[in-house]
């Protein structure tokens, strides 16, 4: 019985979950944007674990295969996993590939030098000049994630014409969800664009620029690389004379070099989430990043 159970299940299974797309993505909250986008004809892989680096990476066995099991690589691009780029092209060649930031129409902001927050941290980081790079964070920039969207789903479309309904009804429907968030969270974040802050990593650009808050220093520039003991003294000097009302961190870093930075002065430490657990549906990562953003600033 249990036999015939099991086979009449098979049967009754969707037609589009058992000829889903085999698609790949590379961090969290590309993943949730893809699983989205995919609700009713199956789910995507990630290759980088939550809680891992996209700077660097080692890749597993099974996260090699499912990029040689791929029809569609949906990625940030080399700008925040320079790595992923020759796996992508040994090992899923052939595959469809989406390189987001790679999109003429998405908004791109450059990496930021020191020299920009903080008129005292003038040294750069570890001599790495970023002029002309461009910040990879931008999935936090919600007109982004709105663009991507789109391109995704006509791409989902291509490669599996039998679902392109299901694609476009989904990415209509994550279109007016983070429309809807956007004038939310800038009402939220109004009372606060003077408000003074620093950030560990600065990931957060894209954030700050749509909702006008920007941060005041970063410590860990766009591209991970850290800075040496004189741009941790310059930036402490600076503090200590305009000390910052919050400083954030995020979950997936080690917050001792901001500890070290803000000590003595009375600063509050946040965490902020900008990749989720590749589950959370974008418009839920980005309230809640607002959220405790604004938690910080509203403090007594």
């Amino acid at each position: 019985m249990k036999h015939i159970f099991a086979a009449l299940c098979l049967l009754a299974a969707p037609a589009a979950a058992q000829n889903a797309p085999h698609v790949v993505t590379d961090i969290a909250p590309i993943h949730a944007l893809v699983t989205q986008l995919m609700e009713g004809v199956g789910e995507p892989s990630q290759i980088i674990p939550t809680g891992s680096s996209p700077h660097s990476y080692a890749m597993r066995p099974s996260e090699a295969r499912a990029l040689r099991d791929a029809d569609l690589v949906v990625w940030v691009g080399p700008s925040l996993t320079h790595w992923l780029e020759e796996p992508l092209d040994t090992l899923s060649g052939d595959a469809a590939r989406l390189t987001l930031m790679d999109d003429d129409r998405a908004v791109k902001l450059p990496m930021r030098e020191a020299t920009e927050l903080g008129e005292e941290h003038d040294h750069g980081h570890d001599g790495h000049d970023h002029e002309g790079e461009v910040d990879p964070h931008g999935w936090l920039a919600p007109s982004n994630a709105v663009l991507w969207a789109s391109v995704i789903s006509k791409t989902l479309a291509d490669v599996d014409p039998a679902n392109a309904e299901i694609y476009e009804v989904n990415s209509k429907r994550f279109a007016e969800e983070v429309g809807a968030l956007e004038q939310e969270i800038t009402a939220k974040l109004a009372p606060y664009h003077d408000a003074s802050f620093i950030v560990l990593h600065d990931a957060f650009h894209y954030f700050e620029a749509t909702f006008g808050v920007e941060a005041d220093a970063f410590i860990v520039a766009g591209d991970g690389s850290t800075p040496g003991p004189a741009q941790i003294k310059a930036l402490r000097d600076h503090l200590a004379e305009d000390p910052a009302t919050c400083a954030f961190t995020a979950p997936q870093e080690n917050d001792s070099l901001l500890r070290t930075v803000i000590e003595g002065q009375g600063t509050r430490i946040a965490v902020l989430d900008p990749m989720g657990d590749g589950t959370t549906p974008y418009a839920t990562l980005i309230r809640q990043f607002a959220d405790d953003m604004v938690a910080c600033f509203s403090q007594e």
